[in-house]
Formats: C-alpha cells, sequence, structure tokens
C-alpha cells in the first residue's frame, strides 16, 4: 500500500508540476506509464483517483486536463491517503480528538440555526435507527461532519477525511454495537450541543473530549 501511495504522489506531482496551468491537457496514459516505468492500468487507476478528487478533468477521445482543487477535493485527496497508509484506529482516535475538539470554539461562535437544525435531526435518526447499527452510524457520522462543518474555516474542514476514513476503517465492528450503544452515543452528543447552545465552548469540549475517548475505549469503537 506504502508503494500505491508514493507512485499516486509522484504521478500527482508529476502532472501538477509539469501541467501548471489549468485547463491544459496532460500527457497520455500510454506516455505516462513509459515515465513511470509500469503498466497503464496503474496510471489509470492514479488518474481516476484523480478526477475523482477534482484534480483532472476526464472527457472519452478528449483526454484529461488539470484544474484547479477546491476544499472538497483536497478533503478527498487526504481521505485517499489516509485509507491507504495503514494508520491503526489509535492514531485516528488521537487525531480526532484533537481537531474535533480544537475546533468546537468556532463552531460555538459560527453555529447558525441551520446547521443546529441538522445536529439534532442526525441525533434524532441516531436514537431511531438505535436497533440499525449501519443508519445509526452513519447518522454518528453526520454529526461529526456537521461539526467540522460549523467551524467555518475551510482548511479545517478538509480534515474531514480523517472522520470519514475512521468510520469507514470501523465498519467491520459495528455487529457488536447493541441498541443502548447507540443511545448512549445520542445522549451524550446531546449533552455537547447543549453546551454549544448555552454557549459554553469550554465545557463543550470537555465532553467531546471524553466521549471520543469513552467510545475509544470500547470494543465496538
Amino acid at each position: 500500500m506504502d508503494a500505491q501511495l508514493a507512485l499516486f504522489e509522484k504521478i500527482k506531482q508529476h502532472l501538477l508540476t509539469q501541467s501548471n496551468k489549468t485547463g491544459k491537457k496532460i500527457e497520455t496514459e500510454t506516455a505516462l506509464a513509459e515515465h513511470f516505468g509500469v503498466s497503464r492500468y496503474k496510471i489509470r487507476q492514479a488518474l481516476t483517483a484523480l478526477s475523482q478528487m477534482g484534480y483532472l478533468d476526464r472527457a472519452p477521445k478528449k483526454g484529461s486536463v488539470v484544474r484547479r482543487p477546491d476544499a472538497d477535493a483536497l478533503s478527498d485527496q487526504m481521505k485517499f491517503q489516509f485509507a491507504v497508509a495503514g494508520f491503526n484506529a489509535a492514531e485516528f482516535v488521537e487525531a480526532r480528538v484533537l481537531i474535533e475538539t480544537a475546533i468546537l470554539p468556532l463552531a460555538v461562535r459560527r453555529m447558525t440555526p441551520s446547521l443546529m437544525t441538522q445536529l439534532e435531526y442526525a441525533l434524532e435518526q441516531i436514537e431511531a435507527n438505535a436497533d440499525n447499527p449501519l443508519e445509526a452510524d452513519k447518522h454518528d457520522r453526520d454529526f461529526h461532519l456537521l461539526l467540522l462543518q460549523a467551524c467555518g474555516n475551510r482548511v479545517l474542514q478538509t480534515f474531514s477525511g480523517v472522520l470519514i476514513t475512521y468510520f469507514e476503517k470501523t465498519t467491520s465492528l459495528l455487529a457488536t454495537c447493541d441498541r443502548n450503544y447507540f443511545i448512549d452515543i445520542a445522549e451524550k452528543e446531546r449533552e455537547i450541543l447543549q453546551a454549544i447552545k448555552d454557549d459554553k465552548p469550554e465545557l463543550a469540549e470537555r465532553l467531546l473530549k471524553a466521549h471520543l475517548i469513552e467510545k475509544a475505549a470500547l470494543p465496538a469503537k
């Protein structure tokens, strides 16, 4: 996996350096395969990933052109790198604690009525789907992504890839989660949300940190 990521990074840097003007057509798959000494299949995989991340625009029979990545593309790139890098769950938890607690003061200050409504809905859906681990877990993920969105800082929002990858990596463990597990999650996150409503960022940080560490200590997460 490390070799795959290294090749991807080399191809990405080559294309962004050689085609430094957005809208410029890149080299063919054959030319890139010869340049890097790999198969066209591996080049095609990398180009597909770059296209999905927003670095390239691809059109049949017209080739691919470089485009400027936006915040969503950067987040997708980070998600890809996290997925193939082989980080363990403890490293993801540590990163989550640092990132999610750090953004809470901004989230408290910049929270909008619309986002507050979405956060409350996510908690309601966790409870409503407590007997459906996959669905409840999805809404739990949404709750944390919404907090990240609420901070209003696009640089910090690119770290959503950390959250998404963590949830994807722990999907296989959901079979061990019972209804009470998700009800407890909703209760803890409702306390965090109440602290945000009460404009108490320090309390919200403490509650969130304790919540993430407690979840990490459980067999399921």
